[in-house]
């Protein structure tokens, strides 16, 4: 249900018929009282000062809820929002507001009812009082007598129980004797029967049949034989309603000149007065009061109703607007990139976004409510028991960073500022949250890097310091075998020969460790793949002939050149060389058949057809763990015990291969079998102008 129809019906009208609306409605108003006394009191004048009073106060409050409304039209923030959430509140305070009323006039009504039948109540006991006290006189005296008359003629009863019942005057005039009851009768008789009261005196054992008791009356001597006092109902007489009441009579001395035939004593209820009360004029008075009554609630609703829905669309307004801000700034939160926590002073966490829900593995849920460090591993938290935030603050001041738990147990390394905010009485401490680890990886890696830039520059020393010397021991050696007789024979014709060839392999493996230092990172050249691994081969042929380590090499002549940074290579298949020549002396320390690594090359189709060549390196060592092979790329993860491996060397070699548009994959079966393939694109070349076996 739309709550503003009001004010959108108002809305299509001009200023000046909206003006005119109002003027109808106040003039409405400020006349209700007086057009309804119109009809219900047509005697009481139009311009009454009660109907001039209501009106006038009528046509102030609407006048002002007619100004409110106005301003709603003209304020843009005074539209209630089309929100379905807020229409069940005012209509359920519009309930209550309406059952208000309801329960107020209905008990003004029960209120204005007892009003009345006290009022009837109070003059129909004045009445009973006097009629007793007419009674009591009349019996004192024992009888009135009067002139007879049609109206006044002497009682039979009373002539065959009192001979002096009838006297007659010195004037000759007769007089009857006329006993108490017979005079109240006479007094009413004198009364206009629709409007004034009725009284009569009755009995169950009248002695006259004009006392006879109708129903009612009889109903309430009954009563009163059982021990009752007094009986009043509102009842019809001749069609109109009457306040009747009724109280015993007892009996007097008095009474007992005419009563006492019929065994009455002094004290017994021998009788009872009935009043009864005309109620026209005063349910005329309650109808007009209950009129006025309903007409000043029904207004009173009307007004509640326009403060109900103006002060709801306030309400509403403010409430959806609070709650788009909200909505904002949770939206902002939850599209950051960084993960966010507000925790409380004792640390436990309060709320938190999407980012470091997910920064974590776990639900919203699962965290809110935990202690900080159920997530963030905290080294000076056993100094500082119940006090996290000190342990926080403390641990922050260190060099290193803290390393955040993810639901699967994995550490990384977590960024963390903190800073505090107050929300009343409370303190909150906010802290973002960055997972660092790509920047730990590249900065391992710059610092791999500037080591092994440090030590090729260590090797480029070395090479020229060893150089020379080699050089001079295969130029004495051929100085010395050309000093020997060809026809002699000597140990040194067979010696110096290997001396020679030695320091031959020697200068080459110098040569070779040369070029390695000497090449720079951002040289990109057309290069033999073959020419690489062989240099890296020869660079560890000495530690594969020591540990026995055989090297079986299926790479053809004729591949394709590739574009890229002979270093770079090299130190990748060095890298794979070096952890292949470990697996092996792990599964084999001594000699063994099955001890050797075996290199293969082809020229292979992958994407769009576009020409790779497919490098496999292949040793039948220890091989790799599946619970662990999915981290062997990571940085600092080693599976080598500590002094035998950094953890960085497979990292940066899967990023030096993709930094070749390559790709670096392991396969490893534990016990058998480790594989490193590494694909690397050919650029510029068509594949069909090599005589290859091409292998999808």
């Amino acid at each position: 249900m739309n709550q503003l129809a009001p004010l959108d019906i108002l809305r299509r009208f001009s200023r000046v018929g909206r003006y005119l609306v109002y003027v109808v409605i106040i003039g409405l108003l400020a006349n209700l009282s007086a057009l309804i006394g119109l009809v219900l009191h047509p005697d009481i004048s139009y311009f009454d000062t009660v109907h001039v009073i209501v009106g006038a106060a009528f046509a102030l409050i609407t006048a002002l809820l007619c100004a409110v409304l106005e301003s709603h039209i003209h304020d843009p923030g005074g539209a209630l929002p089309r929100n379905p959430r807020s229409v069940f509140f005012p209509w359920t305070v519009v309930f209550i507001w309406t059952m208000l009323l309801i329960g107020s006039l209905a008990w003004f009504e029960v209120k204005e009812r007892q009003r009345i039948h006290t009022v009837a109540m109070n003059e129909a006991s004045t009445i009973f009082e006097k009629d007793l006290l007419y009674y009591r006189w009349a019996a004192s005296q024992e009888g009135v007598y009067v002139p007879v008359s049609p109206s006044s003629h002497p009682n039979p009863i009373l002539e065959d129980l009192l001979p002096e019942s009838r006297i007659l005057t010195d004037d000759g005039r007769t007089l009857a004797l006329v006993n108490p009851e017979f005079m109240i009768r006479q007094v009413y008789d004198l009364q206009t029967a629709e409007v004034g009261p009725l009284g009569h005196i009755t009995s169950l054992d009248p002695l006259w049949i004009g006392n006879t008791a109708d129903p009612w009356e009889r109903q309430a001597l009954l009563e009163f034989e059982q021990g009752g006092q007094e009986s009043w109902s509102i009842e019809k007489i001749e069609g109109r309603p009457y306040f009747r009441l009724m109280r015993p009579m007892i009996t007097e001395e008095g009474c007992l000149r005419c009563h006492a035939v019929q065994g009455y004593t002094v004290g017994d209820i021998r009788g009872g007065i009935s009043v009864s009360v005309p109620m026209n004029l005063l349910y005329d008075l309650y109808r007009e009061s209950l009129t006025v009554v309903a007409i000043v609630h029904g207004a009173l609703w009307l007004i509640g109703l326009v403060g109900i829905f103006l002060g709801s669309s306030r309400i509403s307004a403010s409430i959806q607007e609070r709650e788009q801000a909200e909505a904002r700034m949770r939206a902002i939160i939850d599209h950051m990139h960084d993960g966010l926590l507000i925790i409380n002073q004792e640390a436990e966490i309060d709320s938190l976004n999407n980012a470091a829900a997910a920064l974590f593995g776990y639900p919203a849920a699962e965290i809110e409510g935990r202690r900080l460090d159920f997530l963030i591993r905290l080294p000076a938290a056993d100094d500082y028991p119940g006090l996290l935030i000190t342990a926080l603050r403390k641990a922050m001041t260190a060099n290193r960073p803290l390393n955040g738990q993810r639901k699967d147990g994995d550490l990384f390394p977590l960024d963390i500022s903190l800073s505090k905010m107050r929300l009343g009485d409370q303190r909150f401490y906010i802290l973002i949250l960055r997972d660092i680890t790509e920047e730990e990886q590249h900065r391992s890696e710059s610092l791999r890097a500037s080591q092994l830039a440090a030590l090729g520059e260590l090797a480029a020393g070395v090479a020229h310091e060893i150089n020379n010397p080699i050089n001079g021991i295969i130029n004495y050696s051929q100085v010395l075998l050309d000093d020997i007789d060809p026809v002699e024979e000597s140990p040194a014709r067979e010696i110096l020969p290997r001396i020679i060839k030695e320091s031959e392999r020697v200068a080459a493996i110098v040569k070779n460790l040369l070029a390695f230092a000497r090449q720079r990172d951002e040289v990109v050249e057309d290069l033999s793949l073959k020419e690489v691994i062989d240099d890296c081969v020869s660079l560890l042929l000495y530690q594969f002939e020591k540990d026995g380590i055989k090297i079986e090499m299926d790479i053809p002549d004729d591949l394709p050149r590739l574009r890229g940074n002979p270093q770079h290579l090299r130190q990748v298949f060095l890298n794979l060389l070096s952890n292949a020549r470990y697996a092996l002396n792990q599964r084999h320390p001594g000699r063994d058949p099955e001890k050797k690594i075996e290199i293969k090359s082809r020229l292979i189709r992958l994407q769009e057809d576009r020409p790779y060549i497919r490098t496999t390196l292949t040793d039948y060592g220890v091989g790799i763990a599946k619970e662990v092979i999915d981290r062997i790329f990571d940085a600092l993860f080693t599976t080598k015990p500590p002094g035998e491996g950094t953890g960085l060397g497979l990292g940066i070699s899967k990023g030096l291969v993709r930094d070749h548009n390559g790709q670096l994959l392991l396969e490893s079966v534990p016990g058998q079998y480790t594989t490193a393939t590494v694909d690397l694109p050919v650029q510029g070349v068509a594949v069909r102008s090599f005589k290859l076996h091409l292998e999808s």
